[in-house]
């Protein structure tokens, strides 16, 4: 009878952890982007686009977690907002 109670507290919490993870990536990806753009306008137009990349991916890889478990048919965790 605590299982299910259990399991939902666990889902929140991982949600809200998940949440938390978002928006420290979130950051860092802005922060890797506006590198990026530095390296371009300096001169290092290859270091820049692959900073730029980068820091779409990081700022992505939340959503690209959850469409690979709900492709795989594994159980998600949704985001809070």
């Amino acid at each position: 009878m605590n299982t299910p109670i259990f399991a939902v507290a666990l889902d929140g919490a991982m949600s809200e952890g998940l949440g938390i993870i978002s928006k420290f990536l979130f950051l860092i990806a802005v922060v890797v982007i506006a590198h990026g753009g530095w390296q371009v306008r300096t001169g290092n137009a290859d270091m820049g686009k692959m900073s730029i990349v980068g820091g779409l991916l990081i700022g992505l890889a939340v959503v690209i977690a959850e469409a690979l478990f709900q492709a795989g048919g594994l159980p998600t965790i949704s985001v809070g907002q």
